[in-house]
């Protein structure tokens, strides 16, 4: 009987390597938080060695930077696919507050660590994430406008611009989490408030 070739173990070509860093670094500061997630750790998940992070990122903390960068890129891209998808205003809403809201609920409020990770966050990533929310601003804002222009809604009736709906909607999607205990759940939560702010919206 022959037996099975042995496995082997390839090494991540080079241009691989910060993609396999940060992938590996986000699954681990979930599950473990910032201060207990260490540089071996990171290593030993992304199957590099430990000098191989340093050739790429200064220290941890220029890994959360990137892993930060990385999640708001992320989301960006989801919305924007979210927004382009056929469908009434509300739906298309639901999809692009889901695309980021529901997704950060996923990877960061679930967490045991919650709470040092947005710490964190707003310790080290604060420019990176406020940059990103000012573009899903930007992407929620013209979805409201195309909906105005189309005659969908007219927010004008209860005194608001576009610009100031998406900024209640995404005060609003911040509550989604709320009794959630799944990510179903929450975005569910998310399409019954577009639901009822839009209603109010078409009078």
């Amino acid at each position: 009987m022959r037996r099975a070739p042995a496995k082997t173990t390839e090494m991540p070509r080079a241009e691989d390597r910060p993609r396999r860093i940060i992938t590996a670094a986000t699954s681990l500061f979930s599950r473990y938080g910032f201060r207990r997630t260490s540089v071996d750790l990171i290593a030993t998940e992304a199957g590099v060695a430990k000098p191989t992070i340093y050739a790429h990122f200064a220290d941890k903390e220029a890994v959360f930077l990137a892993v930060c960068a990385d999640v708001c890129e992320d989301f960006l891209a989801r919305a924007e696919a979210a927004s382009r998808a056929p469908g009434a205003i509300e739906e298309r809403l639901a999809a692009v507050l889901s695309a980021k809201f529901t997704y950060l609920y996923e990877l960061v409020h679930r967490s045991p660590h919650a709470q040092e990770l947005l710490d964190s966050q707003g310790r080290l990533g604060a420019d990176v994430v406020q940059k990103a929310d000012r573009a899903f601003h930007r992407l929620v804002t013209s979805l409201l406008e195309e909906a105005t222009q189309a005659g969908e809604i007219a927010p004008k009736q209860v005194g608001l611009a576009p610009g100031a709906v998406a900024s209640l909607l995404m005060r609003c999607a911040h509550g989604a989490a709320y009794d959630a205990t799944s990510v179903g759940s929450h975005a569910r939560h998310l399409a019954e408030m577009v639901r009822v702010i839009i209603a109010g919206l078409r009078g």
